[in-house]
């Protein structure tokens, strides 16, 4: 039996790590619509501890995944698609999900009262983004190439601009009459890790564009 016999025989055994990724994704999605759910209504410091408490399983739930991915990369000998880009995507899911478990922990540390609009759209493009990227993870069972799939990865760009002029738009905003030095340290703080949650959901869909165009 030739090797690439082999490895076409060996392949299908180990479709576990799609399934893992994709579980990863929905866990993305669940915790982009928690966060832009309660951060648009919750306004008062006090209530900022149930909605840390719910997205704190959601980045554990997260982490769980992320390290039975690691754990069965460790123990596989032949992979679907490359190790690096399973690993890749493994870990810029993960990391959406730990930015926004940081943006709830400095909600309550913090003691945040009133909520930047400009916060709560990006809070709105990061779901928006978080439901391009499970059906695109979706993409790697097959490997299609369509017009499906480009159109997805071309909307997450265009979601991660929207987020960019959203974000520097929000910056202006907080240097433009800093009445209090201390509160914009905090906002810049919560908005630069909103804004690296948008870059990483792009990652994500720029690492699938990569690995189905090599495996298509």
């Amino acid at each position: 039996m030739s090797l690439n016999s082999i490895i076409s025989w060996l392949k299908p055994h180990e479709m576990v790590f799609f399934d893992l990724l994709e579980s990863s994704a929905s866990n993305l999605v669940d915790a982009a619509k928690h966060f832009e759910a309660e951060f648009k209504s919750r306004q008062t410091p006090g209530e900022w501890a149930g909605m840390r408490r719910k997205m704190k399983d959601l980045e554990h739930a997260g982490d769980e995944i992320t390290h039975e991915i690691v754990d069965r990369l460790n123990r596989t000998f032949i992979t679907p698609i490359e190790r690096e880009d399973i690993l890749h995507l493994a870990h810029c899911l993960d990391d959406v999900v730990d930015c926004l478990d940081g943006v709830c922990e400095r909600l309550v540390l913090y003691k945040i009262t009133n909520v930047m609009p400009t916060a709560v759209e990006l809070g709105r493009l990061i779901v928006a983004g978080a439901e391009e990227v499970k059906p695109l993870i979706g993409h790697l069972r097959n490997m299609s190439n369509g017009k499906d799939i480009n159109k997805r990865i071309q909307y997450c760009n265009e979601l991660e601009n929207q987020a960019d002029a959203v974000y520097h738009a929000a910056l202006a905003e907080i240097f433009e009459n800093p009445k209090d030095p201390i509160e914009l340290i905090k906002w810049k703080e919560i908005l630069s890790l909103l804004e690296d949650a948008t870059d990483r959901i792009e990652l994500v869909s720029k690492v699938v564009s990569s690995t189905v165009m090599r495996n298509a």
